[in-house]
């Protein structure tokens, strides 16, 4: 196998620009996510944010750079391997705002809109009106409307406490036998309602949220949440569905930013091998994966600020052994079933990568810390995180 792994570390995309030539077809055929987030200033896109990713505001304030005259872009975790990007509208409410330019530029390259609104805001014209033409133009991608600070209308009372009022009990549950939702505060239900009438046609799906942070003294800082990602999950691409799951799960662990920034990394990998896992044609995507993995190797070695020496690429390619030849093969010949090869490519793929990626985290943080890493637990590591990666794939 030795042979194999000194293949795959020789055709190595020797630079960045390299590697986007390699790549950039698997991303027409499968473009990241893109989420347009549009809203007045202060109505909550940050916090969505914040929420979705786990990147912390100064990190999404400073990643923004210009798209449009009005329009700016933030591709988490960064523009080499993005896991998703968001288009952030600037200056409703503040000035005039012609949405022709954007329209002309995300009609066909987002996948859905989220329209934030504080629930309390009844200056909604220079939102509603540019809305319009927008949903127009597009009326096939979906909108969710996202009512947001829903606290500055329910006086002394904590939403966020105990059970959420706007909680759908489970399809395969009794709604009769289901324990009764506690009541939504009038004034906030009149809020509601009054949104929903006025927003009428222009969105799919309403979402009512309370994201504050921990200092706000809220139960729970996140009250809405689960119902967002659920929301957003349903029109994601299947391989950017785990991502966020994946994102979602790990969020609850504390980490360090080195840490966060190598799992953002092999997330995103994960995914983009998803993508060139399910090509139908026997073969066609090993090197594409191959690259993939090699590249992940490459930028984790950085973010650990670990040189990639002989030794260390023999170690790394121990990890899976001849795990890796045998499934890729097997792989492959299922491809030539049709339909069943591709769900099988696109989530070997994914696990494999996943389990690399994350044995591969655990070595170069042990280098990190000065701890000589050991092959075998390299290996024991590989093969529960493979079974995680599995995990991850089928998760709903």
């Amino acid at each position: 196998m030795s042979s194999v792994w000194q293949r795959w570390r020789d055709k190595t995309p020797q630079s960045e620009r390299e590697y986007q030539q390699q790549i950039d077809p698997l991303r027409a055929a499968a473009p990241v996510p893109v989420l347009w987030l549009f809203g007045k200033t202060g109505s909550g896109k940050s916090s969505v944010i914040h929420f979705l990713t786990g990147a912390e505001q100064a990190t999404i304030g400073e990643g923004f750079r210009p798209e449009t005259k009005a329009s700016r872009r933030f591709d988490f975790p960064d523009s080499t391997d993005p896991l998703m990007t968001f288009l952030d509208t600037r200056g409703l409410g503040e000035a005039a705002y012609d949405p022709i330019e954007d329209i002309a530029a995300y009609s066909q390259t987002t996948q859905l809109m989220i329209v934030t609104v504080r629930v309390s805001d009844h200056a909604l014209v220079d939102v509603l009106e540019p809305l319009r033409r927008i949903r127009r133009a597009t009326p096939q991608r979906p909108v969710l409307l996202v009512l947001t600070c829903l606290h500055e209308s329910t006086g002394a009372i904590d939403l966020s406490e105990g059970i959420d009022p706007f909680d759908a009990p489970p399809a395969s549950e009794d709604p009769a036998a289901a324990e009764p939702l506690p009541p939504i505060p009038a004034e906030l239900q009149t809020l509601i309602d009054r949104k929903s009438e006025q927003f009428a046609g222009l969105y799919d799906h309403l979402v009512p949220v309370d994201l504050t942070r921990l200092e706000d003294g809220f139960a729970d800082p996140e009250f809405g949440g689960r119902r967002l990602r659920q929301a957003i999950l349903q029109y994601l691409p299947h391989a950017y569905r785990q991502s966020m799951l994946s994102l979602a799960s790990d969020a609850q662990q504390h980490r360090s930013k080195r840490q966060r920034r190598a799992r953002w990394q092999i997330l995103a990998s994960s995914s983009l091998a998803a993508t060139a896992g399910a090509v139908p044609v026997p073969w066609v995507d090993i090197p594409v994966v191959l690259a993939i993995q090699s590249h992940l190797a490459i930028r984790l070695g950085k973010i650990y600020e670990q040189e990639l020496t002989a030794s260390h690429w023999a170690a790394l390619s121990s990890a899976a052994g001849s795990r890796i030849a045998t499934r890729m093969a097997l792989r492959e010949v299922l491809k030539l079933i049709p339909w069943v090869g591709m769900a099988a490519g696109a989530a070997s793929a994914f696990a494999f990568t996943y389990a690399l990626g994350m044995s591969w985290d655990w070595y170069f943080a042990s280098l990190h810390q000065g701890r000589a890493p050991s092959v075998d637990k390299l290996r024991e590591i590989f093969a529960d995180e493979l079974q995680r990666g599995h995990e991850l794939w089928k998760a709903e």
